[in-house]
C-alpha cells in the first residue's frame, strides 16, 4: 500500500512539475483538438500491439495446448488493467501476470522440471527484454535505411543530430542492446554452468531465438512505434516516420520506470525532452505522449469491463 501511494506521488509530482516548463493551456488545447480520427488508429495499431506482445509470450513459455494458450492471453490482458488502471505501473503488472498464471497452473499444468511458478517468472522477464530488443532492432534498421535512402533525415531546425554526442552515444547503445543476444552463449562465464537458474534460462533463450518469436516481437514493436506516430501526427507535429521510429526506445524505456503510474510522468519528460531535441514544440510533444498513454490506458479500462462482465455472467 505503502509503495502504491509513492508511485502515484511521484507521477502527480512528475506530471505537476510540467506547469513550471510548459503552458499548460497550449498543451491541454493541443489535445483537445487533435485529430480524433488519428487517435482512434493509434489506439487500434496499440491494440494490436498488445496482441501480438500477448502471442510472443505465449511463445517464449511454450504454451502447447489450448487451455495453456488462452490462460497465458487472458493473464497478460489481465496485466495491462492491472498496471493501467491500478497504480502498480508495468513492473506491478509482470507480476501481477506472474503470480496469476503461476497460481493457475500450480498443480503443474505448465510443462517443466523447474516450478511453475520461477518458470513463468524467467518467461516475463524474457519477454520484456525480448520486447526491448526488437524496439531497438526497428531503431537500428530504420538508422541503416534513413542513413541510404533519406539523407537529409538528421536535419531538424538547421541542428544536425548526426553529429552530435549524445545521438552518437544513443545509436551506440542502440547496437549494443541489437548484437547483444549473438553473445548469449557468454553467459557461462559469469554463472555456473550448474546453477540451476541457467538450466532455466536456457530454454526461454532458445524459443526467444526462433523465427515466428522475433518476427511476432518485432511486429509488436512496429504497431506500437505506429501508434505512438500517429498520436504525433494527432498533435499536427510534422514529424517523418523514421524519426519517430528512431525515438521511441528511450521514450517507451522510461515510461517502465517502476515508480510511475502506467508511464505517465517519466514517458511525457522523455517525450519532452526528446522531442525538443529535435526541434519540436515542448507542448505538442507532451500532449502527444500523454495521448498514447490513454491508448494503452483506455485499453486496460476496456478489459476490466469485459473481465467484469464475463465474470458476472458466470456468477
Amino acid at each position: 500500500m505503502k509503495t502504491k501511494s509513492i508511485q502515484v506521488t511521484i507521477s502527480v509530482l512528475l506530471l505537476i512539475g510540467f506547469f513550471y516548463f510548459i503552458d499548460t493551456n497550449e498543451m491541454f488545447s493541443v489535445i483537445s483538438h487533435s485529430d480524433k480520427s488519428s487517435f482512434f488508429l493509434a489506439c487500434i495499431f496499440s491494440v494490436c500491439g498488445n496482441i501480438a506482445c500477448a502471442f510472443r509470450w505465449t511463445k517464449i513459455l511454450s504454451c502447447e495446448s489450448k487451455k495453456k494458450f488462452w490462460k497465458t492471453i487472458k493473464a497478460y490482458f489481465e496485466s495491462i488493467s492491472f498496471s493501467t488502471v491500478l497504480p502498480v505501473g508495468m513492473l506491478g503488472g509482470d507480476l501481477y501476470r506472474s503470480v496469476r498464471l503461476s497460481s493457475r497452473n500450480s498443480s503443474g499444468e505448465i510443462a517443466s522440471e523447474f516450478k511453475p511458478s520461477k518458470q513463468v517468472m524467467l518467461s516475463v522477464l524474457t519477454d520484456r527484454v525480448h520486447g526491448l530488443w526488437a524496439l531497438c532492432l526497428l531503431a537500428v534498421l530504420t538508422i541503416f535505411y534513413s542513413t541510404i535512402f533519406e539523407s537529409n533525415m538528421f536535419i531538424a531546425n538547421e541542428v544536425y543530430l548526426a553529429q552530435n554526442t549524445f545521438v552518437l552515444l544513443y545509436f551506440s547503445l542502440l547496437f549494443i542492446v541489437v548484437v547483444a543476444p549473438f553473445f548469449s552463449s557468454k553467459i557461462r562465464i559469469f554463472v555456473s554452468k550448474s546453477a540451476t537458474e541457467l538450466t532455466a534460462v536456457n530454454p526461454l533463450l532458445i524459443r526467444s531465438k526462433k523465427k515466428i518469436t522475433v518476427f511476432v516481437s518485432v511486429l509488436s514493436q512496429l504497431f506500437f512505434a505506429v501508434s505512438f506516430f500517429l498520436c504525433l501526427k494527432a498533435t499536427n507535429m510534422n514529424i517523418s516516420v523514421y524519426q519517430c521510429f528512431i525515438i521511441v526506445p528511450i521514450i517507451f524505456l522510461s515510461a517502465a520506470a517502476p515508480l510511475s503510474l502506467a508511464g505517465f510522468g517519466p514517458r511525457e519528460y522523455s517525450s519532452a525532452f526528446i522531442l525538443s531535441f529535435i526541434g519540436y514544440e515542448l507542448e505538442n510533444g507532451v500532449a502527444s505522449s500523454i495521448l498514447f498513454g490513454l491508448t494503452i490506458t483506455l485499453q486496460g479500462i476496456g478489459y476490466l469491463l469485459i473481465n467484469l462482465i464475463f465474470s458476472y455472467k458466470d456468477r
